[in-house]
């Protein structure tokens, strides 16, 4: 299903917390903004498989690496500022020696001593709720809260479905179409975007587009089957004004 909010590139409310912009297609293809938002919706799943073979005591939680990223260096540092200010619209400060991201101020307007009696603050209780709604924003589905204290051979099983997954998706990534080529058949759709201005709209919107598209296409290839006599009974249109993937 669509979100007109995410389509038009209209913010959505965190709780009273903050708002999250939804990433433009430039956005994603900056390195820097990258960076951040990979970091942002890690999955508990991603960090125990990239450290399967290491012997490591605990494995971190996303909040925990991203903070170990932010202590990383400076341009870690700056890469996470940038790209947490640039989702949320306003200056952050990160803290931490306390695990918080304290919303509205930045580090040289902070008052210790006020901003924390009362403050905006992402940590590690809402993080989790805060990558869903940055996935949402994505145009994706929130995600389950992974199991805690779960059974060491449940996880190992559900790590080689998880990498047989993978493989899969990388198989069909080749077959399919890069993002490069999806812009440049939204450019040729006649609906006034162009290399020029494609890179404005909300990441969500290109597969949206291009779902819509293709509904449309399938229902008008049906149409001018019937009309050329097809098989009434083998052709069936479906409108194509529908949700994706809505079966009628």
């Amino acid at each position: 299903m669509i979100n007109e909010k995410i389509f038009l590139k209209k913010p959505i409310k965190f709780k009273d917390i903050c708002q999250i912009y939804p990433p433009t297609v430039n956005d994603m293809l900056d390195d820097d903004f990258s960076f951040c938002h990979t970091l942002l919706i890690m999955t508990q799943e991603e960090l125990e498989d990239a450290y399967i073979n290491e012997n490591v005591p605990q494995i971190p939680t996303p909040f925990q690496y991203l903070l170990m990223n932010y202590h990383q260096d400076k341009e870690a540092q700056n890469k996470i500022l940038y790209g947490l200010e640039k989702i949320i619209g306003e200056p952050i400060t990160i803290v931490p020696e306390l695990e918080v991201i304290i919303i509205g101020k930045s580090e040289d307007e902070l008052d210790p001593n006020i901003d924390l009696e009362n403050p905006r603050v992402i940590d590690k209780n809402n993080f989790f709720d805060f990558q869903n709604m940055i996935r949402i924003s994505l145009g994706g589905s929130v995600i389950e809260k992974p199991v805690e204290d779960e059974d060491p051979r449940i996880k190992r099983y559900k790590a080689k479905i998880r990498a047989s997954e993978r493989m899969l998706a990388k198989k069909k990534q080749k077959n399919g179409a890069n993002l490069g080529t999806l812009l440049a058949a939204i450019c040729c759709m006649g609906i006034g975007l162009t290399p020029l201005n494609i890179g404005e709209i909300s990441y969500a919107c290109v597969p949206w587009i291009i779902g819509m598209s293709q509904q449309k296409e399938e229902y008008e290839i049906d149409i001018r089957a019937l009309l050329a006599g097809a098989d009434k009974k083998k052709v069936k249109p479906k409108y194509w004004i529908k949700d994706l993937n809505e079966e009628i």
